[in-house]
């Protein structure tokens, strides 16, 4: 009698844990899942200030370079009819975004980027929708800094998601950057005084110095992989100086991993942003090396 009693408080036990097991499910998926009070809306894949810096671009060189617009719903449900999306330049961001910064970034030019499309629409069942943004390099002064800043302008009626209304494409201008002409002389030693330069020298080549940020560009050498020399300079009320050069320490270790090993430099030899005319040497183990560029 007393087993069959032990039995029965054990299984009423376990019967009481799985109802209160069964009632803490109950009590806390909602709290977990349930987004139904959720209003839905939209925004920009990568936008708002906190993606700021992503939204930077570079042509690198290139002609254009073409960006991925997304739109986004966010929904506790998928929709079930397609859903309208309109954007467009927002010009008043980019007023408003120097205002707060200090900065003075300038309307892209109309005629330096496409917009593939600015209708878009989120078909049903699904969350996003995409467009391009195309920026021509010839139309854009690398000197300047431009800004575009494209923000969701409708939804169909459905909220916008504040702080990701808007994209702020961007490229930073450098009062250095651009197309430059290329003189390479390179020597088959690194003693340039005993030797003549190689038949790997040329001149009159083409290279682009291509801005980091506002007072920092790089541009390759002619040697070996092209390691980048990265140019660096103060600017006071549009004065220059200070210039500083040195090689891209990625590409130092690279060309060091095959053997290639930096023994001197790279040093200044000219550095004249008026004239617009720079010139750099260096030297390897068996190599001596100099770059010179001007406009």
């Amino acid at each position: 009698m007393k087993n069959k009693t032990k039995i029965v408080s054990i299984i009423a036990g376990c019967f009481a844990m799985i109802i209160g097991f069964s009632s803490c499910i109950k009590n806390r998926l909602p709290l977990e899942t349930d987004f139904s009070h959720l209003q839905d809306h939209v925004g920009i894949i990568k936008g708002g200030l906190t993606n700021f810096g992503a939204a930077n671009f570079s042509f690198f060189g290139a002609d254009s370079v073409t960006l991925t617009l997304i739109v986004n719903l966010e929904s506790a449900n998928l929709p079930s009819s397609p859903l309208k999306v309109t954007i467009g330049v927002d010009a008043a961001k980019l007023d408003s975004y120097n205002s707060a910064n200090g900065t003075s970034y300038t309307i892209a030019p109309s005629n330096s980027y496409i917009i593939g499309s600015t209708t878009l629409t989120i078909p049903a069942g699904q969350q996003f929708a995409e467009t391009t943004v195309t920026f021509i390099a010839a139309d854009l002064d690398p000197t300047i800094s431009y800004m575009l800043p494209i923000s969701i302008m409708d939804a169909s009626g459905k909220q916008l998601t504040g702080n990701l209304n808007t994209i702020y494409y961007h490229i930073i201008g450098n009062p250095i950057a651009g197309i430059y002409t290329w003189n390479f002389t390179r020597w088959s030693d690194p003693d340039t005084t005993t030797h003549s330069p190689d038949g790997n020298s040329f001149t009159g080549g083409e290279a682009i110095f291509v801005p980091d940020d506002k007072t920092t560009v790089e541009v390759p050498s002619g040697y070996y992989i092209g390691p980048r020399y990265v140019i660096s300079f103060d600017n006071i009320g549009g004065v220059l100086s200070n210039f500083n050069v040195i090689l891209n320490p990625d590409d130092v270790a690279t060309m060091a991993n095959a053997g290639v090993i930096v023994t001197k430099g790279p040093i200044i030899m000219i550095a004249d942003p008026i004239a617009k005319h720079y010139k750099f040497f260096y030297t390897t183990k068996t190599r001596a090396v100099i770059d010179e560029y001007y406009q």
